[in-house]
């Protein structure tokens, strides 16, 4: 697997990890208590500036080069990077539920517990089908050549919890995993 693919590859391992916690935490919002909103807002806060701003437009990318090429796998392509958008707008909607509660906003917990389900249930479904379909699809289309084209044209942005920490913005975030791994 090439540079771009590992690191994507990564990315996706740690979302994953970063939806169990929102799950998680969605499961203490169900079950009437009062879950760290804080900590809920960051994961969505990384979701938008990370996930959104970087992983997804990496992955474009590697998608558009593979649909400039005649072959199979367009459809399944074409659906991903509509994601993509589909994908940004439900995170900065949860997180204006989410800072809507923080603000004492009348909501239904039902209804914001059910979009954080659909979210994460998106996500995961979306992260599938790219590690099932579209990265060996890529894998196999794409020339070592241009796999070191994307790298070079790809966001160069540190991952601001597990790459870089950014102390500051992600407090929250830091401090549960740092709990999680002495657990």
């Amino acid at each position: 697997m090439n540079d771009l693919l590992q690191c994507l590859d990564r990315d996706h391992r740690r979302l994953e990890q970063l939806l169990g916690l929102l799950e998680g935490l969605l499961d203490e919002f169900r079950d009437g208590l009062e879950p760290d909103y804080e900590l809920m807002c960051e994961l969505m806060e990384y979701m938008i500036d990370y996930a959104d701003q970087v992983h997804h437009p990496s992955e474009d990318l590697i998608f558009e080069r593979v649909l400039a090429q005649e072959g199979p796998g367009h459809a399944v392509l074409q659906q991903l990077m509509k994601q993509h958008q589909a994908l940004g707008q439900m995170n900065r909607r949860f997180k204006e539920s989410l800072e809507g509660i923080v603000h004492e906003e009348v909501l239904r917990r039902d209804d914001v517990e059910r979009q954080g389900r659909a979210l994460i249930g998106q996500h995961r479904d979306h992260m599938r089908i790219e590690d099932e379909q579209a990265f060996p699809l890529a894998e196999t289309c794409l020339s070592e050549a241009v796999w070191g084209e994307l790298l070079a044209a790809a966001p160069k942005v540190q991952d601001p919890v597990f790459g870089q920490d950014d102390p500051l913005r992600f407090r929250a975030i830091l401090r549960q995993l740092k709990v999680s791994r002495e657990a």
